[in-house]
Formats: C-alpha cells, sequence, structure tokens
C-alpha cells in the first residue's frame, strides 16, 4: 500500500497507515471473492475473519483489526 509501512514480527504483520496502525490477520487475493454477488460483502468477511477492518489494495483484501491508541497519565512514586 502507498505511504504506508509494515512491521514484521514472529506473530503478525503490523501495518501503520497515517498515524494509525492495524494488525493484518490475513490477505486475500482480490479475484478469489466474489465482491459482487452479495451488496453486504464487507461486513460478512468481517464477522466471518473476527476483523473490524478490511483495506483493499489492487489485488488483495487486507483482513485488519485497528490497534487502539489510548491516552494515559504515567504514574510516579
Amino acid at each position: 500500500m502507498r505511504g504506508s509501512k509494515i512491521t514484521h514480527n514472529p506473530f503478525s504483520r503490523i501495518l501503520n497507515i497515517q498515524g494509525r496502525m492495524f494488525q493484518v490477520k490475513r490477505t486475500l487475493p482480490i479475484n478469489k471473492i466474489k465482491i459482487n454477488e452479495f451488496e453486504d460483502w464487507a461486513s460478512l468477511l468481517k464477522q466471518y475473519y473476527h476483523v473490524d477492518t478490511i483495506l483493499r489494495t489492487d489485488e488483495e483484501l487486507w483482513m485488519c483489526n485497528e490497534i487502539k491508541t489510548i491516552d494515559y497519565v504515567e504514574i510516579k512514586h
């Protein structure tokens, strides 16, 4: 994906796009998925693969979960 950075570790791939981070759970070739057959194909795939985000490239669909950022205050003793 243009403008993104992929970090590989032994357990998963982390994708950084415009300051948002995603854990890539699975990639699927777009020609294997019958997108035009179902009106709600994205929500069906999200439910089946237990992801909250689907990213699309020219040739692949990336099934991802967004890594949420939190605001915190460090407690010092």
